[in-house]
């Protein structure tokens, strides 16, 4: 990694603010006025509610915060400048000029009349933090990552780290402080979890809004928020913020968003929640940022104990009430629910990554409600958060995954850790917590990670990933941009993204997270006609690089966006319920093709995505065939009484049933090309591959005479 030198035609100030045209308004003779003083009680006029109007479409245009950015207000500082500018002009115009602002919310002309004036406001107003900021993102220099955030670090904020394993009562406490708040907001790493605190605190009586990816719930009154991490507002200001699986910041792919908030949040007080291993990261953060911190250590209520023995001669046969087995692969997880119902009278729920959060949340209550015959959960590492459930018993089909053909690699101590520790709760029908393994002889490996003490799980950095704002500017200085002129070829390349990796600048805290997937959508949408920023939404959109249905729905959404059509998603469900797991996993794929939508739709125009609820509802009818087919599938193993039997039953179609089969139709072209394209990629690595060992070999055993004949043959 390098430093980046500006271009020698690149300018180091900010562009000149254009000139208004549109108004007969002198907006710096009216900014010097005196402010008339509030009057409480009183309606504002009809003309004051007309303007107000002119600057809401102001502060929610795309084309005025497109040219904010050029004067380098960024997108955390633009919210609180225009709600500033819109106070400022309401409180000094007269009923004149009140009138003439409010005509231009029906005019269509706001961000020519009113952006000028705007400009110049936020470049008096706002001078410090717009010149720090161009500063930090002329070049690829990340080292100062918490400079980014102006408005958390004008405050003098108290981080409280609560460090401790799970089912310690650590994020309780942080709860607790959040609701105890005037306003708060949590932030968790999961959907699940976000709908679980956003019910925990509405029904507590502190009124809570709830925003995902995918969901927006608003709660009249409510003065607090619950949102997963990526989604947290920091341009809001509020008394408590929690964030909860701290030690994610170091995660390879995600932990950019837990940097983002642990350092952005506008908050007095900051609650974090996790395991002890960052806790000197965040204190090395927190001096930087010049915030205090203080540790709150946790001990578990309740003990947790290796069954010796493994699960025993029976295997699945051995099965109890409250067991939870673990599998690291969807075609173990159906093998092993159809063991359990076949040798056992318990009947068994499930939860993996792809069912979505509404079905795993229905699978759990099944689970949970103990009055049922679905006495076991056979579940993937998604249950290690963002659950509750009365597990007794943690038993783990294997302590290793199984990654394409025959590799295999450990699970990490710290999953491992994790997802014992779902094991016993206290006040639940199981306070003890076992944990075991389906093989004796995993048995060592999984007592010395429970065994490994938390201070040596230490997470060394925090992930960071680069803001549009960064790549705009990024991609603007180098010589051979093109979005400028609206062209596709820099991103259709890659090459902002990669020149972005090549160049940034880190310190020793961060490093920059992975992100295949978004390598892969900008290789996909290369030759989409998309504006940059256009281009970074759908590249950071959820669609698994897998699936190539989903990639399919990514490409058929962004060309359609493309031309300014409408984008509209319109899939027939099948009547009849899932028979086997062909038949789920069609709906899977179905509900990450809706989830992508939704996505979408909250990040362009109403206009450009129409008919949200007819696709929330869709998404919910998914979820409830899901849900139902799941036991479906339970009911027809349980009847099929052996094991040929049963995997007889799921060979009953070698492919979906006609009427799941039309589900995924629309995208199913797409798909198939998209797999070919990936087999020839493959093929032509391995071909690569196969050629470098070919001349490596060839340079080791060729005498020095003749190795350059030798690799010319090779």
């Amino acid at each position: 990694m390098q430093q980046v030198d500006l271009p020698a035609n690149a300018s180091s100030e900010a562009p000149p603010p254009p000139t208004d045209t549109r108004l007969d308004i002198d907006f710096e003779e009216l900014l010097t006025r005196p402010a008339r003083p509030p009057r409480p009680g009183r309606p504002p006029s009809r003309a004051s509610e007309r303007a107000a109007a002119a600057f809401r479409i102001l502060r929610r245009s795309g084309v005025v915060r497109d040219q904010a950015l050029a004067l380098y207000v960024n997108s955390a500082l633009f919210p609180t400048a225009a709600a500033a500018f819109e106070d400022a002009v309401l409180s000094r115009a007269r009923p004149r000029e009140l009138a003439a602002i409010g005509a231009l919310a029906t005019g269509g002309a706001v961000a020519d009349a009113l952006f000028p004036a705007f400009a110049r406001f936020v470049l008096r107003e706002y001078r410090d933090q717009v010149t720090q900021y161009r500063s930090l993102v002329q070049t690829a220099d990340l080292r100062a990552a918490h400079a980014w955030f102006p408005l958390a670090r004008a405050l003098q904020r108290r981080i409280v780290y609560h460090a401790g394993p799970t089912n310690s009562g650590k994020t309780y406490s942080a709860l607790e402080a959040m609701k105890a708040a005037g306003s708060g907001v949590y932030c968790g790493p999961l959907r699940l979890l976000a709908m679980e605190v956003y019910d925990t605190c509405n029904a507590a009586g502190t009124f809570c809004d709830l925003i995902t990816g995918q969901e927006r719930r608003e709660v009249p009154g409510s003065s607090h928020v619950s949102c997963t991490v990526e989604m947290v507002d920091l341009s809001r200001r509020v008394d408590v913020a929690v964030l909860d699986e701290i030690q994610m910041i170091g995660d390879e792919h995600r932990g950019w968003a837990w940097s983002r908030a642990l350092m952005g949040v506008p908050a007095n007080e900051i609650h974090l929640c996790g395991d002890g291993s960052a806790v000197e990261l965040v204190r090395s953060l927190a001096a930087a940022m010049g915030d205090e911190l203080e540790v709150r250590s946790y001990d578990r209520f309740t003990a947790l104990a290796v069954e010796p023995g493994g699960l025993g001669p029976g295997v699945y046969a051995a099965t109890q009430r409250g067991d939870c087995i673990v599998a690291f692969s969807r075609r173990d997880i159906f093998e092993i629910k159809a063991a359990v119902e076949r040798e056992t009278s318990h009947r068994c729920c499930v939860i993996y990554g792809a069912l979505p959060p509404e079905t795993r949340r229905q699978q759990a209550q099944l689970f949970n409600a103990g009055d049922n015959k679905y006495h076991v959960m056979v579940a993937s590492d998604a249950v290690g958060m963002g659950l509750n459930l009365n597990i007794g018993r943690v038993v783990f089909h294997s302590l290793h995954k199984q990654f394409g053909g025959n590799e295999r690699a450990p699970v990490s101590v710290s999953m491992i850790k994790q997802i014992a520790g779902r094991a016993g709760r206290r006040n639940s029908e199981f306070a003890q917590g076992k944990v075991t393994c389906k093989n004796p002889e995993e048995l060592g490996i999984l007592t010395a990670a429970l065994e490994t003490p938390l201070d040596v799980m230490v997470t060394r950095k925090a992930g960071l990933f680069p803001e549009f704002e960064h790549l705009e500017v990024f991609a603007g200085q180098r010589p051979d941009d093109t979005f400028r002129q609206g062209g596709p070829q820099l991103l259709s390349r890659c090459e902002t993204l990669n020149q972005f990796t090549r160049h940034a600048v880190l310190d020793s805290t961060f490093f920059l997270c992975k992100q295949d997937g978004v390598f892969t959508a900008a290789q996909l949408l290369g030759e989409t006609q998309l504006s940059l920023r256009d281009m970074y939404s759908f590249c950071m959109a959820p669609a698994s690089s897998s699936n190539m249905h989903v990639l399919a729905a990514l490409l058929h959404f962004a060309r359609v966006y493309a031309t300014g059509a409408p984008v509209t998603l319109d899939l027939q469900l099948p009547r009849k319920l899932p028979c086997n797991t062909l038949e789920l996993r069609q709906l899977e794929t179905a509900h990450a093709i809706v989830n992508l939508w939704l996505w979408l739709s909250y990040r362009f125009d109403e206009e450009a995505f129409p008919g949200r609820e007819g696709v929330q509802q869709l998404s919910a009818d998914i979820c409830d065939l899901l849900h139902r087919g799941l036991r479906k599938v339970t009911s027809l193993t349980k009847a099929s009484g052996s094991a040929r039997a049963s995997r007889a039953v799921d060979r009953t179609a070698q492919r979906p049933s006609p009427a799941h089969e039309r589900l995924l139709r629309p995208f199913e072209a797409q798909a198939q090309a998209l797999q070919r394209a990936q087999l020839e990629e493959r093929r032509l690595q391995r071909s690569q591959q196969a050629g470098e060992g070919r001349l490596l070999r060839a340079r080791q055993s060729a005498p020095c005479e003749g190795r350059r004949r030798a690799e010319s043959l090779a």
